[in-house]
């Protein structure tokens, strides 16, 4: 779902989750706190669903709202869990096509996000591996050797992207060198009127 990045952001999300617990009522200024935040987190929730799902919603807490959410969903559409996961295994990247790496990269990491609001939790070890996966071409296999047993994702996406980045500073360069090289082929003819170089008779 699009909005579990938003609440995170938000630092609601520990609310949802029931990360933070509601406070006893002996704690009357924790529970102030508590409550206020997770109001918002509800509005914020509520505010982004259609009033008819509303209404088959418990809507005591945000946990509660969240958990009859993917309740309601996971038992009116079953296929959505295998669909994220599909979609995720199955991105790669393409040399050559309009996607770049680290946009590459961005929707992996979206597609798990809409993983894990389903309900549908995909580990560090388990993102790592569809990460490399998805780099399945011959140009890369050199990467993506020295990334084996590798199982934090972050150090997985950081070594991609560098290595993109050199790759990219590469193209550059050669193209840099193609307009050199084409520039350093004009012609040096000189007129005979005024004998300037790059200035043929035709022109005078």
């Amino acid at each position: 779902m699009q909005i579990v990045p938003y609440l995170k952001g938000s630092k609601l999300w520990p609310y949802i989750a029931g990360i933070i617990p509601k406070p006893d009522t002996t704690e009357t200024e924790n529970l102030v706190k508590w409550e206020e935040a997770d109001v918002q987190a509800l509005s914020t929730i509520l505010m982004n669903i259609t009033p008819n799902v509303q209404a088959r919603l418990d809507c005591l807490s945000a946990k509660a709202v969240w958990d009859s959410l993917l309740s309601h969903y996971a038992q009116a559409d079953p296929i959505i869990h295998n669909l994220a996961q599909i979609c995720l295994c199955t991105k790669n990247y393409m040399k050559g096509g309009t996607e770049t790496l680290p946009s590459h990269i961005a929707e992996l990491q979206w597609l798990r996000e809409m993983c894990g609001g389903l309900g549908v939790d995909i580990s560090d070890a388990q993102f790592s591996g569809m990460i490399i996966l998805s780099m399945s071409m011959p140009s890369w296999d050199p990467v993506i050797g020295t990334l084996g047993g590798i199982l934090d994702p972050k150090v997985v996406i950081s070594w991609l992207n560098m290595e993109w980045s050199q790759r990219q500073g590469l193209t550059l360069k050669k193209k840099d060198s193609n307009v050199i090289f084409q520039a350093s082929g004009k012609s040096t003819a000189k007129c005979e009127n005024y004998n300037r170089t790059g200035h043929p008779k035709a022109r005078c």
